[in-house]
């Protein structure tokens, strides 16, 4: 998916894997950053399994300030 699709469907949120590429960082590099609370458009919360959100508003609001 890219930055003009998410614009255009707008869905509530964005996987990992879709925000990673589009940032051009692997999948790993943000899920540790997002556990660590280092991207104001999302978080990541230790469980058994991690769990990963990426709020679409606030990711294309952090990449068009780039």
């Amino acid at each position: 998916m890219t930055l003009q699709e998410i614009e255009q469907k707008k869905p509530l949120t964005i996987p990992v894997k879709d925000a990673a590429e589009i940032m051009g960082v692997t999948p790993l590099f943000l899920r540790y950053a997002l556990l660590q609370g280092r991207f104001p458009f999302g978080v990541g919360v230790e469980m058994g399994r991690n769990e990963f959100y990426i709020n679409t508003n606030r990711f294309l609001k952090y990449m068009k300030c780039e």
